[in-house]
């Protein structure tokens, strides 16, 4: 039991052990937060050993009161990440890094409920492993940008915007599922209750976003006393964690969203200013003791895990990310640089776990925590070394792809930068009907990964509907740049139009079909889930090669690529032998 005395003594404890991990860390040039987790374990109750007549047993025994100071870090951390972020900027971030980003999520929440299904978790334990594995850090990006010197690259403005987005939907990701499983006492919230609860705890969010702090900010601003600002602004986080909570929202939403609402205002900057110094001693607290709760004993079970976890991180962010951004209309290099980056785990991971863990009906809380922590641990060790040796990768991989995949990829990828890349240009101007469409087949994707019975099947018909009006709409879009677009070096001329459009509209079309049919599968037989998507991908690696070979007749060759502008295609390497040199993209 703690008492006065030994209270102190287990917080100082943690606090100083805190800046020794932090200091080891920074000298081993990783993250701090590595360092936290780290000494968390080496402190905690979980170590055990005997040298001669002494016996350690840890330092802390009973967590009660470091629990509860990271719970507050955890909070503080939170509307920290929600003060960093505002709908301007979402805003102005680029329909592409949009793009990109959703992307990302789905495909690693899709291969992380994959996971879990095969290793036969129940769908609880399941969703909140995906989404530790999914869950990109933009600490991690950034601080490898700035070791590597890439600030300036074109691409980090993008990488920016991907980590934004991302940012975001994690948080309402989170809300979503902590809402639907977290714990209250024993028994599951209501489902009706917590539905009205979320809706009146977003619109009491959008009513002071939009009339509240509008019209009160000047009285804040007028607060030059800093005792008295630290002490609203601390007040506000923790009644906006409370309010959460009594709407059946978890408290670190609560205090996400009001850290968005005062983002758009004046007062940002001061609040970051006042607050940080009880942010980063708490939130080192939350990271102390998340190591703490980690028994290194379970890595000895779950070392697979870890390793197939990695696996899919490289192969999701690495490849497939990198892929879909060159098709896209990014460059090659621009490609694997915004690939590699987002191979890193942190802290939201960690929070995922850390919620995941107190969730109602999970039964693999105990391995969440230690696999976050390794996950976190080997991703952020390896991100660097993969930014860094990114283009050497990149080209080794691009060498032994077929010459029609690559040929194949080139034209899709220079067909979808003029519809998807910034541009001013009048006939690159993009069609608002598209985006449109785009979110509401998202909207019906979900519906139906989520439903079951007879609103699930209504649900996937009126998602391939919309697909098919999609499809049409999206062929006369193409159709519009195809005509406008230089593929002479790609050994296409106007007449191959209609082969190019076929190719292009049916990878993108194809691709919702094959989603869409995936969450519609996967509560009937899961292994069909990964069948569908393979055929796809057969699909239009066929459709590639009969395009290769419709040109194939006018002197293709193969060579080496050469980088002509910021959205070059590095990797189609594609030119014809007869032909002046072009640009690989119409400026």
């Amino acid at each position: 039991m703690l008492t006065p005395d030994n209270m102190m003594l287990e917080i100082g404890a943690v606090m100083l052990i805190a800046f020794i991990g932090a200091t080891i860390a920074s000298k081993l040039k990783q993250s701090v937060i590595l360092g936290y987790i780290i000494v968390g374990i080496i402190i905690g109750p979980h170590i055990h050993f005997q040298l001669g007549p002494l016996a350690y047993n840890g330092i802390i025994k009973d967590t009660t009161m470091i629990d509860f100071l990271s719970y507050l870090g955890l909070i503080l951390l939170m509307f920290f990440i929600g003060l960093e972020f505002s709908f301007s900027k979402v805003r102005k971030t680029k329909s592409s890094a949009t793009i990109i980003a959703m992307l990302n999520l789905g495909i690693n929440m899709f291969t992380g409920i994959m996971l879990g299904t095969a290793m036969g978790w129940p769908i609880i334990d399941t969703v909140f492993l995906a989404g530790i594995i999914s869950m990109s850090s933009s600490a991690v990006a950034m601080k490898s940008v700035i070791e590597l010197k890439r600030l300036a690259n074109p691409e980090t403005e993008f990488l920016i915007g991907i980590s934004v987005t991302e940012s975001f939907l994690s948080m309402v990701l989170l809300t979503i599922i902590a809402g639907l499983m977290i714990k209250d006492g024993t028994e599951p919230v209501n489902l009706t209750s917590l539905a009205i609860g979320i809706i009146v705890f977003y619109v009491f969010f959008v009513f002071l976003a939009l009339w509240v702090i509008p019209k009160t900010i000047h009285h804040l601003r007028r607060i030059k006393n800093d005792e008295m600002f630290v002490l609203f602004a601390l007040g506000i986080v923790f009644l906006a964690a409370a309010f959460a909570e009594i709407s059946g929202v978890p408290a670190i939403i609560g205090a996400f969203f009001i850290g968005m609402v005062f983002a758009e205002t004046k007062v940002s900057e001061r609040f970051e200013e006042k607050i940080v110094p009880f942010r980063d001693a708490f939130v080192a607290v939350f990271f102390v003791s998340f190591g703490m709760l980690i028994d290194p004993l379970m890595f000895v079970d779950i070392w697979w895990l870890i390793i197939a976890a990695a696996a899919l991180v490289i192969l999701n962010d690495f490849i497939i990310t990198a892929a879909l951004a060159y098709l896209l209309g990014f460059s090659s290099k621009a490609s694997v640089s915004i690939g590699s980056a987002l191979c890193g785990r942190d802290a939201e991971s960690v929070m995922f776990a850390s919620v995941g863990s107190r969730a109602f009906g999970v039964t693999k809380g105990a391995i969440l925590y230690p696999f976050a922590g390794a996950l976190c641990f080997v991703t952020s060790a390896i991100t660097p070394f993969l930014m860094r040796n990114s283009l050497k990768f990149a080209g080794k991989l691009s060498s032994k792809l077929p010459a029609y995949v690559k040929h194949g990829g080139a034209v899709v990828s220079r067909t979808l930068a003029k519809l998807v890349m910034p541009s001013t240009l009048p006939i690159q101007q993009k069609s608002k009907g598209i985006g449109i469409l785009l979110f509401v087949y998202f909207l019906f994707l979900c519906a139906t990964a989520v439903t079951t019975g007879y609103a699930h099947i209504l649900i996937f018909f009126i998602g391939i509907l919309l697909t098919i009006i999609f499809h049409f709409a999206f062929s006369s879009e193409i159709s519009r740049i195809v005509r406008s677009t230089n593929y002479s070096n790609l050994n296409l001329s106007q007449r191959d139009n209609r082969v190019t459009i076929r190719l292009v509209s049916s990878f993108v079309s194809g691709g919702f079909i094959a989603m869409i049919w995936a969450a519609f599968l996967y509560p009937y037989y899961w292994p069909l889930t990964p069948t569908v998507l393979f055929v796809y991908l057969v699909w239009i690696i066929i459709m590639m090669k009969r395009v290769y070979r419709t040109v194939s007749s006018r002197s293709i060759s193969i060579s080496r690529p050469v980088a002509t502008d910021e959205f070059s295609s590095f990797g189609c390497g594609i030119e014809n032998k007869n032909a002046a040199k072009i640009p690989s993209r119409d400026k």
